[in-house]
């Protein structure tokens, strides 16, 4: 390091560091924790503790599909009765804390889906309540009144949330909260809802290889669902308070505005709570945060943004690098019209773009995972970097600015087929140390105008691990069961733990992951590399190696010699759309 360079590392060091929110909930705790990646591991994880719940599950949902199967092949059954792989599978669900009777059901139910596990459970006297987004007409397969029925059939209370039908305030608003509270003691904040829509395209449940047809992901009409990336992160705490405060807050105000029966209403948690025993164990400082458009609640008349506060500071305070992954990129208010033309641009967005600009004007790294066929705006996020662009040009010029999307790939005899993988996670990392996951989108909704909810924790260990395997999973460097155990260990804090090791096989493959990608200019490099090379892979008919390839703007497509639709972006037009599996 040079006199310069390690001048600048020292007053890197010594600047301010991001400060938490004020106006909405304190800085609370975690003290056992893991970050889930993709929906096989994090829809597992729920199933496991749905069956253990012993008094409540509370659900806030934007969408829910009853028939969504949470748990599918080996993890469901492993193999014939007394197998090695189904007794391996056995002492896991009882290592996982099951008891006898929900493993009998477990082996036994013919599908773990939403409406056979939540109505077991609500058989047992478990009070299991869904706050379900009350829409007026989207893509789903069912209305959400149809689920409702079906839920209530089962002995699950659910309720439809109606808050943004104030058309003249919200034209265009979703309640788009995703988290679970089981027990008071657990939660559940991210990206994924337990569901599937679009006559069975857009399935949540995916593995970790992004198979481009898997049989375990077969939808609708023999329709093969494009790939899913997603990402959650589950904690127990004094943090699950907030979790289920917020849950009782818009369940009680859809109690009150559709007058209902008072019965219903659910009283808010202590601000006392502290687990039993949480002083013994190291703590990860974390606050829930979150979006409540204003006009829509009665415990917030005028609305809450404390998401884009902490964004606004992260990126404000960001010192070395940032990570994104994000559905969207969006400057300007999208009005149901395909065209920037016709969207104003938004104050926070604006405002947020331009935070983030000058962090990549005074030297932070910025790498953006993005989908190339989110389902509406992708002239908006073209646009939101164009606006990057004219704002930080030595930025982009120099490379501090990476921009990729996802894809999966199929060989079929001497030809390659390509899709796109839809990025749904809502994950911001900054200098491998602080770190949002949770349901808000970078755009005016997610940051103004739709209820969403995250989390923002400081931890060391647990961002630098999460971004790193992140990577790894999109630069394809292990196999996803391989992947799937590593996240298992190195995603999780436990009590007397600073972070679980891996040790073994296992662990020198952790290390040999690390030497490459743990320092982030390291990894910006690699990643740069294998976008390139995929880019080349799919021009060519060639196999990919991972999924990392660049996101490209309508505009550059002469650029990259290549056609760009502005709605569905460039890698579909590659793509195989009758499943070989059916042939």
């Amino acid at each position: 390091m040079d006199t310069l360079e390690a001048s600048l590392q020292v007053e890197r060091d010594a600047s301010p560091q991001p400060e938490w929110t004020t106006s909405d909930f304190p800085i609370r705790s975690a003290f056992r924790s893991s970050f889930l990646i993709d929906g096989r591991m994090t829809m597992l994880e729920m199933c496991i503790h749905f069956l253990r719940a012993k008094q409540s599950i509370l659900i806030a949902a934007w969408g829910l599909t009853p028939e969504l199967a949470m748990v599918r092949g080996k993890h469901h059954r492993a193999g014939a009765d007394g197998s090695p792989e189904q007794e391996e599978l056995l002492r896991w669900l009882h290592k996982k804390g099951l008891s006898e009777a929900d493993i009998a059901f477990w082996q036994d139910c013919d599908s773990l889906d939403v409406t056979n596990v939540l109505g077991y459970v609500a058989s047992k006297g478990v009070d299991v309540r869904i706050l379900l987004w009350d829409f007026f007409s989207a893509p789903f397969q069912k209305g959400s009144q149809q689920i409702k029925e079906e839920l209530e059939a089962q002995g699950i209370l659910c309720l439809t949330d109606n808050g943004d039908r104030d058309l003249l305030n919200h034209p265009i608003q979703s309640l788009h909260q995703k988290t679970m509270v089981i027990d008071n003691r657990y939660a559940f904040v991210g990206g994924i809802d337990l569901m599937t829509e679009k006559g069975g395209d857009f399935d949540r449940w995916d593995t970790k290889g992004h198979i481009y047809y898997n049989v375990l992901r077969l939808g609708l009409n023999d329709q093969m669902p494009h790939s899913w990336h997603d990402v959650h992160f589950h904690f127990e705490g004094t943090a699950v308070a907030d979790v289920a405060r917020n849950f009782c807050q818009r369940w009680n105000s859809v109690v009150a505005r559709q007058q209902l029966d008072e019965g219903l209403l659910l009283p808010e948690p202590s601000d006392n709570i502290r687990p039993i025993d949480e002083h013994e164990h190291e703590t990860i400082p974390l606050q829930i945060v979150r979006t409540i458009p204003p006009q829509t609640y009665e415990f917030a008349p005028n609305g809450i943004k404390t998401i884009l506060e902490i964004y606004l500071e992260l990126f404000r305070h960001a010192q070395r690098f940032i990570y994104i992954e994000n559905q969207y990129l969006w400057r300007r208010t999208f009005l149901g019209l395909e065209n920037p033309a016709f969207g104003p641009p938004h104050e926070d967005m604006e405002r947020l773009c331009k935070v983030l600009a000058e962090a990549l004007e005074r030297g932070v790294h910025v790498i953006l995972v993005l989908p190339d066929h989110p389902n509406v705006g992708r002239d908006f996020t073209d646009d939101g970097l164009l606006y990057l662009q004219e704002l930080a040009p030595e930025a982009v010029a120099s490379g501090r600015l990476q921009v990729y999307t996802l894809a999966t790939h199929l060989q079929q005899g001497d030809q390659c087929f390509y899709r796109p993988i839809y990025v749904h996670a809502k994950v911001a990392i900054v200098d491998d140390e602080w770190v949002t996951i949770g349901s808000a989108n970078i755009n005016d909704r997610g940051m103004r105008n739709d209820a969403e909810l995250n989390v923002a924790l400081v931890h060391k260990p647990i961002a630098h691990a999460l971004r790193i395997l992140l990577t790894a999973e999109h630069l394809g460097l292990v196999d996803e069961d391989t992947l799937f155990s590593m996240i298992e260990i190195m995603g999780r804090l436990e009590p007397s733990d600073e972070l679980l090791r891996v040790q073994g096989e296992l662990g020198a493959l952790w290390s040999s992951i690390k030497a490459l990608l743990a320092d982030h200019n390291s990894a910006m490099a690699a990643c740069a590399t294998q976008a390139r090379a995929n880019l080349e892979a799919i021009k060519s008919g060639q196999i990919l190696t991972g999924h990392l390839v660049p996101y490209i703007r309508e505009d550059l497509a002469d650029e990259y010699e290549l056609t760009v639709d502005a709605v569905k972006g460039w890698i579909g037009q590659f793509a195989q759309e009758q499943s070989p599996l059916l042939n």
